[in-house]
């Protein structure tokens, strides 16, 4: 029952408190742009805070249960567990390591490369320009809940869905667990707009790497990882630019 009660309540933060939150704190801070004012510290230390409530809540109640860490993906990786073909992990791997070096270029490339930093910022659709850090506070914070939200999306979205569901439903495939959990999360960045496509494909990869692996902590690296890359994106404006 105990069970039950947190599942419901999960989907329930998933697909309507998240996406409300989300839709109502964006606004908030379109307008503060509007009005020049861009100070977004305080909505990134609120993101974390509300992402940690429920993912300790949620490991809390699954260790009073009975449950180990492991219950949600905090093991080593053991590509074997999910009985995936020999082909099939070796290619995952090669597409993780891939991506890592990928991610780790572009992060170096913002940060040293002014031309490439101009490149990529061009390149920001609107829907996400609003949102990402300007000033020297505001990356600061960025990196913070880049590594927040790395470790509580993983835990909630990948370890915590797949954990309960296949609890909840013994005879469920894989397959419908990876499909309901890559559409939950992308609903819950629905306030992205049109751009909430791409946290939907990040949370179909995301959690193929977690069932070929068998582990979420890989997944964790690698979500942490691209949400790093946009922290050097926007130049902070020097005060002879409004002169």
């Amino acid at each position: 029952m105990v069970q039950i009660i947190l599942f419901i309540a999960a989907l329930i933060l998933y697909v309507a408190v998240y996406p409300i939150s989300g839709y109502y704190h964006t606004r908030v801070i379109r307008k503060s742009n509007n009005t020049g004012f861009t100070d977004k510290s305080s909505w990134y230390r609120q993101s974390m805070f509300w992402s940690w409530i429920p993912t300790l809540i949620i490991i809390s109640v699954l260790l009073i249960d009975g449950h180990s860490p492991e219950s949600l993906g905090l093991d080593y990786i053991d590509p074997g567990k999910n009985g995936m073909k020999g082909w099939i992990v070796i290619v995952s791997l090669i597409s993780y390591i891939a991506y890592i070096c990928y991610l780790a270029y572009n992060i170096i490339a913002i940060r040293f490369d002014k031309k490439k930093r101009r490149e990529y910022e061009e390149t920001i659709p609107d829907e996400l320009r609003f949102a990402l850090p300007v000033s020297k506070k505001e990356k600061g914070e960025w990196k913070m809940l880049a590594i927040s939200a790395g470790i509580t999306e993983e835990i909630q979205y990948r370890g915590y869905l797949f954990f309960a569901m296949q609890l909840l439903f013994p005879n469920i495939s894989i397959w419908i667990v990876l499909a309901v959990s890559s559409a939950v999360f992308g609903i819950g960045h629905i306030y992205q707009r049109k751009e909430a496509y791409k946290p939907l494909l990040a949370g179909i990869y995301f959690g193929f790497l977690y069932i070929v692996l068998g582990s979420v902590i890989p997944v964790i690296i690698i979500h942490i990882m691209q949400d790093l890359i946009v922290t050097n994106l926007i130049e902070e404006p020097q005060k002879n630019d409004f002169i």
